[in-house]
């Protein structure tokens, strides 16, 4: 019988970089708890590129607002994450128009790599917005075409992503993201014919 979900937990902190690894870490920290570290590399991933995405739009609007991330377990034993930033704008899937550009994937990774996601403007009236997705979807319920599950080069450059941030050698973790997002989107996103 599975153990059930742990507490949910929140982390709110100031628009900067920094912040990533601590977000990050909040919801591996959760996953550990709950016994389901099965989800834990793409939880991780995910986490990355909602927190990211708001940081740098909190920067490129000024806004100095605090970000917030939410990971919370459904009544399903599903992990639903949420990160909200006050800063103006929902982000949209952009089309893929440079196959060799460094940024603009964080949503398409999200839209591959989760079960269910999506963005959604502030319900308080107030210009900020949220990006949220869901993962643990038993089998059969997700939507089919998203991230490939089970790609051993996927795991491996993933893998050496990870002890490069541990290494904590700037250009080292630089060149390991780039090449797992290079890899994605030659692999998965090119492959598939997919434009977005």
């Amino acid at each position: 019988m599975r153990t059930p979900p742990s507490p949910d937990c929140s982390l709110v902190f100031p628009p900067h970089p920094v912040w990533v690894r601590a977000a990050r870490e909040a919801v591996r920290t959760l996953l550990a708890a709950a016994r389901r570290t099965e989800l834990t590399d793409t939880a991780l991933v995910l986490t990355s590129e909602a927190v990211t995405n708001a940081v740098n739009a909190c920067q490129a609007k000024g806004c100095t607002n605090p970000v917030t991330l939410f990971a919370e377990w459904t009544r399903r034993n599903q992990l639903h994450v949420l990160v909200h930033d006050d800063a103006p704008d929902v982000p949209a899937l952009r089309p893929l128009t440079a196959p060799d550009a460094e940024s603009g994937r964080g949503l398409m990774l999200i839209a591959h790599g989760a079960d269910a996601w999506g963005v959604c403007a502030d319900g308080r009236g107030g210009a900020g917005k949220a990006t949220w997705f869901l993962l643990g979807v038993p089998a059969g319920r997700a939507a089919r075409g998203r991230s490939p599950r089970g790609c051993s080069e996927c795991a491996e450059l993933e893998a050496a992503r990870r002890k490069a941030v541990a290494g904590g050698d700037g250009e080292t973790v630089v060149d390991a993201t780039v090449a797992v997002r290079s890899h994605f989107r030659d692999a998965h996103l090119l492959k598939r014919g997919r434009t977005w």
